[in-house]
């Protein structure tokens, strides 16, 4: 049995396998583009709640669990706020030794951490 021999012109996957390092890059900030984390938004519902909630545990100086987008992904953060910047709408947390500043606009989820 004889096998059927392909030209190039037919087979298009053999004849587009040389591919410029420019478009290479181009491809792959392309799909990097695509996996990004796009952050949800919230409605004013939702920034109320958890406006309540923040405020609640800055009252009481209880630890806040928080979800906060980072730029470029979502991060989990269990701390105690120090400071509500009011002007700057932002929170300054303190969790173990660390300082972080986490502006309201990036929060995604606040929940109070249970107590045992």
């Amino acid at each position: 049995m004889r096998e059927k021999r392909v030209s190039k012109k037919e087979n298009v996957f053999v004849a587009s396998r040389f591919v410029l390092p420019e478009h290479r890059e181009m491809y792959l900030r392309i799909k990097e583009e695509e996996r990004r984390y796009v952050p949800p938004e919230l409605d004013q519902e939702q920034l109320s709640a958890l406006s309540e909630l923040v405020w609640q545990a800055f009252q009481t100086e209880s630890i806040l669990t928080l979800t906060y987008y980072d730029g470029r992904e979502p991060r989990r953060l269990s701390a105690h706020i120090i400071h509500i910047d009011q002007v700057a709408r932002r929170l300054k947390l303190r969790a173990g030794s660390e300082i972080h500043w986490v502006p309201f606009a990036r929060l995604l989820h606040v929940e109070l951490a249970a107590v045992f």
